[in-house]
């Protein structure tokens, strides 16, 4: 009877979760704009005077991103020849201003809005060609550490998101010794919830504010959790006790069947989301760069150190976290000692879908740039930072995802956006050559010959 339950909650869960992907962004009509003067603009930014320039344009209409590509041709020759791609977020009204998303360059790769904007302060956009031929102002020491600064602020940010996704690898492996790829679908899965609810409140309400920002990001918090108990008792319970790699297969066959569903379901084209225009507080003006802090920066920080003051009371604090300590080190001595260990398991695969669907709520309201696939990349990253703190530690989680963040935030600012994710599998093979176990590894592991 309890087995037929749980099958029940389980259909139940899966027919509430399938309509929700199901759900469509409604349609605008469509409108005229001036993005390509916008995108125009941009070039400057990597050529002051460049010979030629062609224009290609996507120029879709309201509630449609709108895609500028522009080409041109360097008079200091083809090496400097380049070109960029700009996307800008969807307009609702013909008042709407134009609002560049995101942009793909053949300079740096792809940059976000954050990095757009520093990109017009750094350089000084406006005063690239200036009038009568007067020359550009230097660039100051100050303004130079100020971006350096700025970055890590950045970096911070992104760090908190990696180590979200970090720990849930963790609590899991720590438990099973099984590695949930599947993790880096369910972040992607709570961007999605984010973006289809923030478009379902819009069509009901006419506009969104803090307090339906607050339900859906509850709201995606317990769909996360959902998904997480499911991936345990339809597909990891039933593998307990297999050979290692059984269910490290079976979590990255579970990791494709939820991206395709998602592809199928919304399509292949990139979403973009802008909740609500986020807050910045200057801390540092005047000096060539301005630092800045903004609500998306204080609020991915704040949940994440509510999350893990959370998990270090429930882990030292509370029956279940002794209970969970015990599974980890001897899972049949705690059966002996009457712990129901699929319940523990269960459980921990909740907190870990929740931590890895909180990332990605937290990632689609600050970065807005959503697809199908953007959990793949993160979740191997995510592991990275996880084995390089040491996997089982829950405070290696999280250096480890700041060490990964910084390494790419910084490669990004002095090398190129394209060298980053070099730069940051290169840290983990250096890490585990010298230090197999990660930074602040604990956990001892043994060969995983499958004979014995």
């Amino acid at each position: 009877m309890n087995t037929r339950r749980i099958g029940y909650r389980t259909i139940w869960a899966l027919l509430f979760l399938g309509p929700l992907l199901a759900l469509s962004l409604p349609g605008m009509a469509r409108a005229e704009g001036t993005a390509i003067s916008h995108c125009q603009d941009m070039v400057r930014a990597f050529d002051r005077s460049p010979l030629s320039i062609s224009v290609e344009s996507d120029g879709k209409g309201l509630g449609e991103v709108n895609v500028v590509r522009i080409e041109w041709h360097s008079e200091s020759g083809a090496e400097k020849d380049g070109w960029i791609v700009c996307y800008f977020l969807p307009r609702h009204s013909e008042e709407d201003a134009w609002q560049l998303q995101q942009l793909d360059t053949s300079h740096y790769g792809t940059m976000s809005r954050y990095e757009i904007q520093q990109l017009f302060k750094l350089e000084h956009l406006e005063d690239l060609i200036p009038p009568d031929g007067a020359p550009k102002a230097p660039r100051t020491s100050q303004a130079t550490a100020l971006y350096y600064l700025q970055q890590g602020i950045n970096a911070i940010s992104l760090g908190c998101v990696y180590a979200l996704i970090a720990l849930g690898f963790t609590l899991v492996y720590g438990i099973t010794r099984a590695i949930n790829f599947a993790f880096g679908e369910v972040y992607m899965l709570g961007a999605y919830f984010i973006l289809l609810s923030n478009a379902a409140a819009l069509y009901l309400l006419g506009q969104t504010g803090t307090g339906v920002l607050l339900l859906i990001l509850a709201g995606g918090l317990v769909v996360s959790a959902a998904y997480g108990w499911a991936m345990d008792r339809m597909v990891f319970r039933p593998l307990r006790g297999a050979p290692p790699t059984v269910p490290l297969i079976a979590a990255i066959g579970l990791s494709i069947v939820l991206k395709e569903s998602v592809r199928l379901l919304q399509g292949a084209k990139t979403r973009y989301l802008l909740v609500e225009e986020l807050q910045s507080w200057p801390l540092v003006t005047g000096h060539g760069f301005d630092l800045y802090l903004n609500e998306g920066h204080a609020m991915v920080a704040g949940a994440t150190v509510a999350m893990l003051a959370l998990l270090w009371w429930i882990s030292m604090r509370t029956r279940f976290g002794r209970q969970q300590r015990a599974c980890a080190q001897d899972p049949a001595m705690a059966r002996l000692l009457g712990v129901d260990v699929d319940r523990v398991i269960a459980a921990t695969f909740v907190i870990g879908g929740t931590l890895a669907g909180a990332a990605g709520l937290f990632a689609g309201a600050q970065y807005g740039v959503i697809n199908f696939h953007m959990g793949t990349l993160i979740a191997f990253k995510a592991l990275t930072a996880a084995l390089l703190g040491g996997i089982g530690s829950l405070p290696g989680a999280v250096v480890g995802g700041m060490l990964i963040a910084l390494t790419e935030t910084f490669t990004s600012a002095l090398v190129g956006g394209a060298w980053k994710d070099i730069a940051v599998f290169t840290v983990l093979v250096l890490v585990l050559w010298f230090r197999p176990g990660g930074l602040l590894g604990t956990l001892k592991t043994t060969s995983a010959d499958e004979r014995v």
